[in-house]
Formats: C-alpha cells, sequence, structure tokens
C-alpha cells in the first residue's frame, strides 16, 4: 500500500502535513534550472498582456502569481491550504489570495482571460472537475494551462537493478494520479479547451539532498529491506554515486471554446 506519510500524501492536506518540509521543496524546485525552464515555459503559454486578468489555482506559496502580475493588470492565487495561503500574503502582500477549493472555484464565469494550474492534479482526487471548474471561469479565447508529471517517466539514475526498479514503482504508486501528466489533454478537451498545445520539459535532480528531498529515496529504499536484504547497501552506493533521478513535467494549454 502507498505509504501514507509520505510527500505526496502530505500535499493532499498541506494543513494536517508538516508544511516546512513542504515549503522547502516547493522552493527547491523553484530554484532548480529545470523547474525554472519549465514555469518560464508555461508563463509564456499564458500569453498574458496588460489589462488582463488570470488565476493560479492550487497556486501554493504565489511565486508564480506575483510573476504574472508584472505581466497583466491582475492575477489572483487560490489554494485549499489555509496555511499556504497565509503564507502566500506573507511572502507577496500585495497580491491578491484566496482559500478556494479547485472544485468549486469562487469566481463567476468567464471571470479570467488566462487559468492555470501547476503540479496539483497530480494530488487531487477529481481532476477532471477542476480542470472543467477552470474552464468555466475563463472567458472564451482565454488560455487554460495545466503543467504536471507524468510519473511513468520517473527514474532513478545510476545502475538499474530489480531493487532500482522496485524504488522507482514504490514512489510512483505514492501519487493518487501518477499518469496525469499524458491525460491532460483530454482533460483539458472534455473541458470544451480547444486548439492545445503540449511541451516537455526533464525535471532532474542532482545529488542526493535534492534528490532525496523531492523523491524520498532512502525512506522508500528502506521500506523494501524486508524484499530486498541489500537495501542499505544500495542506498550507500546510491548516495556515494550519481544519485540523481527525474521525470518528465508536461505543460499542456488551449483557448477555451
Amino acid at each position: 500500500m502507498p505509504n501514507p506519510e509520505s510527500l505526496p500524501a502530505a500535499f493532499r492536506d498541506v494543513d494536517a502535513a508538516a508544511p516546512d518540509h513542504i515549503v522547502r521543496c516547493l522552493d527547491t524546485l523553484q530554484a532548480m534550472p529545470a523547474g525554472r525552464a519549465y514555469k518560464a515555459l508555461a508563463l509564456d503559454a499564458l500569453g498574458l498582456t496588460p489589462g488582463m486578468a488570470a488565476l493560479d489555482v492550487a497556486c501554493g506559496l504565489g511565486d508564480d502569481v506575483a510573476r504574472m502580475a508584472e505581466r497583466c493588470g491582475r492575477a489572483v492565487g487560490a489554494d485549499a491550504s489555509r496555511t499556504l495561503i497565509d503564507r502566500a500574503r506573507v511572502r507577496h502582500p500585495n497580491h491578491e489570495f484566496v482559500v478556494a477549493d479547485g472544485t468549486a472555484l469562487p469566481f463567476p464565469d468567464a471571470s479570467f482571460d488566462a487559468v492555470r494550474i501547476d503540479r496539483s492534479l497530480q494530488h487531487i482526487a477529481d481532476p477532471g472537475r477542476v480542470v472543467r471548474e477552470m474552464a468555466r471561469v475563463a472567458r472564451p479565447g482565454g488560455v487554460v494551462l495545466c503543467a504536471e508529471p507524468d510519473w511513468g517517466t520517473y527514474l532513478v539514475g545510476g545502475p538499474h537493478s530489480d531493487l532500482t526498479g522496485r524504488v522507482e514503482h514504490d514512489w510512483i504508486r505514492t501519487f493518487r494520479n501518477p499518469w496525469i501528466g499524458r491525460e491532460l489533454s483530454s482533460l483539458l478537451a472534455a473541458a470544451g479547451v480547444i486548439d492545445r498545445r503540449a511541451e516537455g520539459v526533464w525535471l532532474p535532480t542532482r545529488g542526493f539532498a535534492e534528490t532525496d528531498l523531492l523523491f524520498e529515496v532512502e525512506a522508500t529504499a528502506r521500506r523494501l529491506v524486508g524484499h530486498f536484504p541489500d537495501a542499505p547497501a544500495w542506498l550507500d552506493a546510491y548516495r556515494a554515486g550519481e544519485a540523481t533521478a527525474g521525470v518528465l513535467i508536461l505543460v499542456v494549454w488551449g483557448r477555451k471554446g
């Protein structure tokens, strides 16, 4: 069974988890070169210009809301976590944030010129409902964009073995929607989003500290000792060797029909 104490489980209910760990993960992703690259791609795809209004669903700490606001007249961040919204308001006091569930956004139809979500559908029980809500609050012709990993592409660097494969397999199983990246275009189409486009950015980690923070390699390997007695030796070799991992981030967007 998936580990209830894993990082993906914590993201499903941030307010009941350890927020400092989650904040470290979010800030690390913002600082990584590949993280900056896919976020820049997603920001450009929104096509924001002065006078537009934009919404970031599941906005987290609000850093992307601030970037969006630099390009348009109004950017709003919404997140179901009061903890993250409180921190976003402290970090970005001049921007607009609301506590809101992505399945029931508190905005009228056709309120925004662009609506986006980033790495949150992987954790949500009904991602299709969230995407439909995003399309509902988008104006006709407005951009609706989703950026998500596809955990079917996840790999742990270094020599492959049965244990390596099991570490990958067990990490993937901790996600509610591990294949969400490849499903984005279909979800957008079902929500009435047309002229869809997709681009992928490989998100690699470098070094054991970064890799373990984001992918929990050590905890996953140690849970496998009962099946793989050599797991501690594997972990020592991994830590001293490549200590890399990675996953493909898919950015998919289109226009509301």
